[in-house]
Parts: structure tokens; C-alpha cells; sequence
């Protein structure tokens, strides 16, 4: 991942420096921290060049520290590329626009490509889009003020608390249904399960609190080792791709996650399921994710809100407000437009720049799709050195669109799969017919027990 990082920090450098000078367009958004995976970067890119936009991409602090760290003092060129195109501070964002973009030209918008960029990018947008700006508003980056701030806007949240030590957090299990007892130890601050733990007992959540507090997981700086503990949310999980504009918010798509214990590991993906708004529950959904941006102050940009349908109705897991739905970066834009709808991404720049289009867009997905698709997280239960690759179960798979792995050459490292982050790869199935498309996800499924060989 460092080396990755690396290299599209060089590139970044170069492509802002030729951008200002080249584009004549009067039409601009700010893209802070473009992912290291190409896909959604490429694809942001793409729409913007189509469209005729300057995107002027810069990284975030965060990811420029954590560029540099990995650099180290015997890359000094790097680092000073990656500090050249970092932010500006705190009261300099003006000026630094009128240095990055050609004369008459403003930006009409920012997006970010990762959660330890989302503080900048807010900060960003306040201070060069005034008139679009949503406010500086940590509890929509932190999970335990997010619900908080929900509570206090009256909707219905998780039972939660954030301990300063040990014996608040005990306190608070004891409250909860028992035995057995069951209940979330995650970071405030951070993403993809990382470090996301289920507790049976409380020597178990005793563990997962003190390891949290000795880590940080979030590379923002702004969040550090604080905890958040919460009652074990029962249902299906949802998340709800929004784009707003101007205080208007529209869901584009709908996804059903599906996740489970693996490799040791209680929360790991297992596949995103494309829904159609087909009835009560998934308008539920729909609408307490509208809910949800209305009470942290969110009008303007994209978010993909995660929310688990219980029966008692929608609860927040997290809020994701300001960045493009992950999934989308793998296939997930191909897979919603193939469907009938509207990308996420288009669906943003329609709203930076077309009002016309951005009126035409429904407020909520469809309640019927033109097919079935899934994007199918691999789960890889070893780890090591790959030796060779036995996927011959694929071939001839009649909805398997596209298969991607993190690991394909020989020599290349396989991580074991506990969380996104170690995710072994993505699988895009697509069919008319929902059926083959199970029948194929099981078959995917089965062979990764043994698709990745990996050296003794």
C-alpha cells in the first residue's frame, strides 16, 4: 500500500501542474486524497474531462504525513512533491486557489477519497465555496457524536457510550442484555472494520478496549485512540449512496451488505447486493438517511450513509458524508448504471454544474431493476506469498462480469481477510435473471477456500 501511495503522489504532482495551465474550462472542483486503488480516480477523472471540468487533485494532511513517513529521508524528492501538493493551512485557502487555478475560474465543489482526508476537505469547501459550504462539523467523521447529534434531532439511535476508561465501559455492558453478551468495541474515528470488534464477554471487550486505546487508527491526526461502545445492532445492513444539493438530498442507489465471521473475524464483507426501493422497509431507509444529513448539516456533495434495518426500523452504523461509495471505485458505477440508474459520481457533478439534470434525477432509486448484481468482496483464508492462482471454478461463470485480485503474479503477497482493508480481491456479477446470479455467487464463494496457493 505504502508504494502505491507513492507512486500516485508523483503522479498527482504532475497532473495538477499541467492542469492549471492547460484547461480553459471555467468550470472546477477540488478533489482532495484520490484514492490509491485507479478505479475510482480514473473514473472521476474520466467524468470530469468529459464534462469539460478542471479537477485539481491535492492530498489531505493525513495522507501527505503518512506519504512522507513512508518516503522517509532517503526519498527527499517525494517528499517534497507530496508536500508541494498538500493542502494549503488553516486562513491560506484563497490564496492558494488564485495560485492553482487559471483566472476566472472557481471551484464549485469538493470531494475527498479518504476518511483521514474528510476534515481538510470540509475545511476546504468553507472556506472556497462559502455559498455552498456545509459547515466544519467533526461529528460527522466521529461515529459516537454522529448518533449523538441523531439522538438529539429525534431519531432513533443505537444504545452507545465512549468510556474514558475501563470502568465506564464495564458499567455500560453491564446494562445491556446478558448472558450472552453481545456488543460492538469499535474506533470513533476510522473505516472498513478496521479494529471493529464483537464482544461475548467482558474479558473479551476488556481486550478490545485496551487495544483500541493503545492504537490509532485513523490516520487524521484530529482523531485519536478514543473508543466507542455500542449495543450489537440485529437486522440487515444497508447502505444508502445520497447526493445533496442546496439542502435537496437524493438516494442513487441502495446496496444490502452482507457480512459475517471469517478468518477469526466478526464483521468481514462479504458481498454488496444492488436493491431496488421496492417497498416500506428500503423507504424507511431511504428517508431516515435523508434524516441523518439533515441533522449534522449536510447540503452539499455525496455520502454513503451505512444504517442497519432492524425491527425496530433503521438505526446509524456510520455516515461516510463527503466521499463517493467505495464500491464504486470496483465496479460499483458500472454495476448501478447497467441496473437503470444514475452513478453516484454523475450524480455529484450534475449537481456541482447541471442544474437541469440534477432536477431530472428521482429522489430515490427505482422500485424495479433492469437486472441483478452483486460486488463480491473476495475472502482469502490464508496468507502468504502466492504461488499460483487455482480460479478454473470462474471460467464460463454466466454473471461473473470481471474478477480483480489484490495478489495475481507469483511472489505477490496474500493477506488473510479480516476487513476491507485486507480484502482479497472483487468479483462483479451481473444477470438478468437473480437466480444465476446466486447460483454463481456460491460457486464464487466455494472456490475461494482454495484459490490462493501461497508459498510453505
Amino acid at each position: 500500500m505504502a508504494t502505491d501511495l507513492r507512486l500516485v503522489a508523483t503522479v498527482l504532482c504532475f497532473v495538477c501542474t499541467v492542469s492549471k495551465f492547460t484547461t480553459a474550462s471555467p468550470l472546477a472542483f477540488l478533489y482532495v486524497d484520490p484514492p490509491a486503488e485507479a478505479g475510482e480516480r480514473m473514473s472521476v477523472l474520466s467524468e470530469a474531462e468529459r464534462r469539460g471540468a478542471l479537477c485539481v487533485q491535492v492530498h489531505s494532511s493525513a495522507i501527505a504525513d503518512m506519504l512522507c513517513r513512508d518516503a522517509g529521508e532517503a526519498d527527499d524528492a517525494v517528499v517534497k512533491r507530496v508536500r508541494a501538493n498538500e493542502v494549503p493551512p488553516a486562513g491560506e485557502e484563497l490564496g492558494w486557489a488564485k495560485m492553482v487555478l487559471p483566472r476566472d475560474v472557481s471551484f464549485a465543489g469538493v470531494l475527498c477519497g479518504t476518511d483521514g482526508g474528510l476534515a481538510d476537505a470540509e475545511r476546504m469547501l468553507h472556506a472556497l465555496v462559502p455559498e455552498r459550504s456545509n459547515g466544519v462539523l467533526p461529528a460527522r467523521r466521529d461515529k459516537f457524536l454522529a448518533n449523538e447529534a441523531l439522538r438529539a434531532a429525534g431519531l432513533a439511535v443505537v444504545q452507545q457510550t465512549s468510556p474514558g476508561s475501563w470502568a465506564a465501559a464495564e458499567a455500560f455492558l453491564r446494562t445491556l442484555p446478558q448472558p450472552p453478551l453481545r456488543a460492538v468495541v469499535k474506533p470513533r474515528r476510522g473505516q472498513a472494520s478496521v479494529m471493529v470488534g464483537l464482544a461475548r464477554s467482558l474479558e473479551q471487550a476488556r481486550h478490545m478496549f485496551d487495544r483500541l486505546q493503545a492504537s490509532k487508527v485513523s490516520l487524521d491526526a484530529r482523531g485519536g485512540g478514543e473508543v466507542v461502545v455500542q449495543e450489537l445492532l440485529v437486522g440487515e445492513e444497508f447502505v444508502v449512496d445520497v447526493v445533496s444539493r442546496a439542502g435537496e438530498h437524493k438516494a442513487v442507489a441502495l446496496w444490502r451488505y452482507s457480512k459475517g465471521e471469517r478468518n477469526g473475524a466478526p464483521f468481514v464483507y462479504d458481498y454488496d447486493q444492488l436493491m431496488p426501493c421496492a417497498g416500506p422497509k428500503e423507504r424507511a431507509l431511504v428517508e431516515y438517511a435523508f434524516a441523518t444529513l439533515d441533522a449534522l448539516g449536510w447540503q452539499w456533495g455525496p455520502a454513503h450513509i451505512e444504517l442497519m434495518s432492524t425491527v425496530d426500523g433503521p438505526r446509524l452504523i456510520e455516515v461516510n458524508a463527503g466521499r463517493l461509495n467505495g464500491c464504486d471505485g470496483h465496479g460499483g458505477m458500472f454495476l448501478v448504471r447497467a441496473c437503470g440508474g444514475v452513478p453516484q459520481l454523475e450524480a455529484y457533478l450534475d449537481a456541482l454544474f447541471d442544474e437541469a439534470a440534477w432536477n431530472a434525477l428521482p429522489r430515490a432509486p427505482a422500485s424495479a431493476l433492469l437486472g441483478a448484481a452483486r460486488l463480491v468482496k473476495l475472502i482469502s483464508p490464508v496468507q502468504g506469498r502466492l504461488k499460483r492462482l487455482h480460479d478454473e471454478p470462474l471460467e464460463g461463470l454466466p454473471s461473473l462480469i470481471r474478477v480483480e485480485y489484490e495478489a495475481s503474479e507469483p511472489g505477490e503477497y496474500v493477506a488473510l481477510t479480516i476487513d476491507l482493508a485486507t480484502c482479497a480481491g472483487y468479483a462483479l456479477l451481473l444477470h438478468a435473471d437473480e437466480a444465476q446470479v446466486e447460483r454463481d455467487y456460491q460457486v464464487l464463494r466455494q472456490a475461494q477456500a482454495t484459490l490462493f496457493e501461497v508459498e510453505d
